[in-house]
């Protein structure tokens, strides 16, 4: 059974979506079968991460019907990625109230050719609502990785997050530190660039095991077509941290 692993966060702006594209490339690259759910219907940022756009409104969607092909996943340096953007244009808002939102979910997980997988990440909107209770009802075995940076207003959401996931003892991977302070292009310092949050106002003091730092990357992808740092800049500090997460995440779920 493939294994699904959730990447979630307590607030928005952590780079929860990003760290999920890059992981799922660097675990293709070690020669995994991966799948990757682009589950912010409200928000779907990860075709715009590889390029991928829609610019056609759709001017209907189908949530189910009976007897019809699963969707086919667009393939993408080795990774499979659903997403809500491939079904509507990339500007075209989805104003839709839960029970749709949670009919296009289970499109997304379930109604998809997916074929074969070590392993399915699906990255979820931030907090606590009910766009995230319909994702873990609908994957009941999933695992979660929370992501924060290291901000307060980031732990404390991300507490909340920690506690409404143990008491449904849904299983928690571990936690990773995104925007971990920059390495100086110019002297090689480490620069923090927030304040440390307290072991007890964190995460980790309850209980969450930190699996990676990964320090902000300032190389430029404005240019050309969007690519993720694994791909682009491997050897940038962010870059190795990423591969080094994604490597600790399949020994542990080994």
């Amino acid at each position: 059974m493939t294994q699904t692993i959730v990447f979630a966060s307590g607030k928005g702006g952590v780079g929860k979506s990003t760290l999920a594209l890059n992981t799922a490339v660097a675990l293709a690259q070690q020669g995994l079968r991966i799948g990757l759910v682009d589950a912010d219907i409200y928000g779907p940022d990860i075709p715009a991460m590889v390029g991928l756009t829609r610019r056609t409104p759709a001017r209907s969607i189908t949530l189910w019907q009976a007897d019809v092909p699963a969707d086919e996943p667009v393939e993408y340096q080795g990774v499979k990625i659903m997403s809500a953007q491939f079904l509507i244009a990339e500007d075209q808002p989805l104003d839709w109230q839960m029970p749709l939102v949670g009919l296009l979910l289970r499109r997304l997980v379930h109604d998809v050719a997916w074929g074969d997988l070590d392993l399915l990440l699906v990255d979820v909107p931030p907090g606590t609502g009910d766009l995230q209770q319909e994702l873990f009802a609908l994957v009941p075995d999933a695992r979660v990785v929370l992501v924060v940076t290291p901000q307060y207003a980031a732990h404390l959401d991300g507490r909340k997050l920690v506690s409404m996931l143990q008491r449904r003892t849904i299983s928690i991977v571990g936690g990773v530190e995104n925007m971990s302070g920059l390495d100086c292009p110019s002297c090689g310092d480490h620069i923090a660039l927030f304040p440390r949050v307290a072991h007890e106002c964190a995460i980790w003091g309850q209980g969450v095991e930190e699996l990676g730092r990964i320090p902000f990357c300032a190389v430029d992808s404005g240019r050309g077509t969007p690519s993720p740092l694994v791909v682009s800049a491997p050897d940038s500090a962010a870059g190795r941290e990423i591969v080094a997460f994604a490597k600790k995440l399949t020994s542990i779920l080994d």
